[in-house]
């Protein structure tokens, strides 16, 4: 995530004890930097993949020419889900909007992310890099068998002569490989690279000719990715958070066809909630130093009928309280380095 610091000059100043003030955002601030606190979001991604198994030409083949019992005989496509990714993310809050004013303090070096969410004060939050799933799709071999043919093979009458003689060429590559392999060959690779390049090549025709026996299996991978804003009152119990069919993959929550998955969400209330009198007696407060969110914990569990998917503890901004760090961690003469987590405003390190 990119970082946009913003460097301060620190002004002389003529008293003995200089501060950091923040205060809540207003119109026509024009010194200070400006940040937000953020709002935890639940990302959610759902892995799947897609198998399709076709039979090869020759199937009925298979056991007479290779030895092969166990050759696919028949077409079939059906999903599975493989896995469930949980992450959360900070997303600005308008409603927390801070304004820091330097006034010949030690905080000059503030961190935002490019949301202007704040993660770092006179340090820098190192980079987290997270995989993008992209849907990918697997194709097992080259599918012009027929280039790997010889004529006599192309030149056959039947199925059954065909299928004997492409068995034929099987065992020939085989050999050829085994020779290779041993040093036997009439005409063996000049080097080590060259070798393998041969190898490979034998080992592609050879697939792409058994799969004529066994069937071939394609597969394609695919993910579902959504997103939950929690709230103190989120409370959930057998939400319905998609629909999964075996033979459809992923459908609409409202398509029947699809068996539904479910997630659990419940506030632990870790923190303690200030009441309305409390709220209103800090708004009056003059906020001195730098606000940071004390996050709450909830439980979160992801689930099918049969199957337990995900089940955790996440740390939620929006079930925790707003607090403030003192003052005197930035006098004049103190470096103080604070790093938070971008995704819930929370103090991740505090150094001197």
């Amino acid at each position: 995530m990119r970082k946009y610091i913003f460097l301060l000059a620190m002004t002389v100043a003529t008293h003995c004890f200089a501060q950091t003030e923040v205060n809540t955002f207003f119109s026509g601030v024009t010194e200070g930097i400006t940040y937000y606190l953020p709002d935890t979001e639940i990302k959610i991604t759902v892995d799947a993949i897609c198998i399709t198994r076709t039979p090869g030409d020759f199937n009925r083949y298979a056991e007479k020419y290779l030895r092969i019992t166990d050759a696919i005989t028949k077409s079939e496509t059906f999903w599975e889900m493989t896995d469930v990714h949980v992450s959360t993310y900070g997303k600005p809050n308008p409603q927390k909007m801070y304004s820091i004013r330097i006034n010949g303090s030690s905080a000059s070096n503030v961190n935002l992310d490019e949301n202007g969410v704040i993660t770092a004060i006179n340090t820098t939050l190192k980079n987290s890099t997270e995989d993008e799933l992209q849907e990918v799709a697997k194709n097992n071999t080259n599918r012009n068998v027929a280039q790997y043919m010889t004529e006599e093979m192309l030149q056959a009458t039947s199925t059954a002569k065909l299928a004997e003689l492409t068995a034929k060429e099987i065992y020939a590559i085989r050999e050829s490989k085994l020779a290779i392999t041993r040093g036997q060959s009439e005409n063996m690779p000049k080097d080590g690279q060259s070798m393998q390049l041969v190898l490979n090549e034998l080992a592609k025709q050879e697939k792409a000719l058994t799969e004529l026996f066994v069937g071939r299996t394609d597969t394609i991978y695919k993910s579902y990715t959504c997103t939950l804003s929690p709230t103190e009152n989120f409370d959930k119990t057998k939400e319905v958070l998609l629909r999964f069919s075996r033979k459809l993959g992923f459908v609409e929550k409202d398509n029947l066809a699809g068996e539904p998955v479910y997630y659990n969400f419940k506030n632990k209330k870790s923190v303690r909630i200030p009441t309305p009198e409390e709220l209103e007696k800090k708004k009056i407060l003059k906020k001195e130093g730098v606000c940071y969110n004390l996050p709450g914990k909830a439980e979160f569990s992801i689930y099918t009928r049969s199957k337990k998917l995900f089940n955790g503890e996440l740390s939620i901004a929006q079930l925790g309280t707003t607090e403030i760090l003192s003052k005197t961690l930035f006098n004049r003469g103190e470096t103080t380095k604070i790093t938070f987590d971008p995704a819930t405003g929370g103090i991740v390190k505090i150094e001197k």
